[in-house]
């Protein structure tokens, strides 16, 4: 029997393409997926150790509202509404109405303090952080880090 050794070759390339692409898939895949939930699972920790912190509560979309928290230099926790921990975040948190996303909450001492929903620009976001003095209330969890 003929055997075509460039179709043989081809086949061999094509082979190592798809294992190459399976292997950068699961990557990206492990990459986003504790990325996210290592947040989830912080926020519960720093609950639990009544600690002061931001989250970004989102739906997915959450641009708008990182871009302006980064540019202020606030760091912050991204908790997605879909995650299994969700209910329990909002009951530890003692919020009993249904949050409005995107959303920021400004936790001092395991409590919120401060919270602004259904955020819609940045200009709301940046009127926040500068009338609730986010950045001083997180300066001293810093330093203690």
């Amino acid at each position: 029997m003929y055997r075509n050794e460039e179709v043989e070759s081809l086949k061999k390339q094509m082979v190592i393409c798809v294992v190459v692409f399976i292997f950068v898939l699961l990557i990206g895949l492990l990459v986003v997926f504790n990325r996210f939930s290592y947040d989830e699972a912080s926020v519960l920790k720093e609950i639990q150790k009544k600690e002061s912190f931001v989250v970004l509560i989102h739906d997915g979309d959450y641009d708008l509202c990182s871009s302006v928290l980064d540019e202020e230099k606030i760091s912050y926790y991204l908790f997605d509404i879909n995650s299994s921990s969700y209910d329990e975040v909002l009951n530890k948190l003692h919020i009993n109405y249904e949050v409005r996303v995107p959303a920021i909450y400004v936790i001092e001492d395991g409590e919120v303090s401060y919270n602004i929903t259904n955020i819609k620009d940045k200009k709301t976001v940046r009127d926040f952080i500068e009338n609730n003095n986010i950045a001083s209330i997180l300066e001293g969890v810093e330093e203690d880090e």
